[in-house]
Formats: C-alpha cells, structure tokens, sequence
C-alpha cells in the first residue's frame, strides 16, 4: 500500500473515533445527568475525557506515521 494511502487511512479512522468519543461523551453527560444528578453537570467530566482521548488518538496516529516514514527512508536508501 502507498504510504501516503496509508497516513490517509489512519487519520480517517482517527477522525471517526474522535467524533464517536465527542458523542459518547455527549451522550454520557446526558444520560448521567438525567439519571444521576449532582450538583454540577456531567459534561464538565465526560467533554474534557473526551478531548483527552482525542488527542491521545491523533498522537498515536502521529507518531506512527513518522516511525514508519522514518522505516520507509531506511528502506530506500
């Protein structure tokens, strides 16, 4: 596979887990303020979990997108 068709890949998987992250915790929040209130809301909790599990995913993406151009590199020469 190309390496370029494969970054590509990865970063459409990343996006569609960021955005099921962002409705699951949407959801959540919902759900935990209906069924369990206090005296703050959920999403103050569920949202920043979220972003967190977001940018620890596109990191991850990164990361493994630059070892494997670096392994590319090694490869070729």
């Amino acid at each position: 596979m190309n390496p370029m068709t494969r970054a590509f890949s990865y970063l459409i998987a990343a996006q569609f887990q960021a955005v099921g992250l962002i409705i699951l915790a949407w959801w959540g929040g919902q759900y935990l303020n209906e069924h369990h209130p206090l005296s703050f809301s959920w999403y103050a909790i569920t949202f920043p979990v979220a972003v967190l599990g977001t940018v620890h995913t596109f990191y991850v993406v990164v990361r493994h997108a630059l070892r494997q151009g670096k392994k590319d590199e090694e490869k070729k020469t």
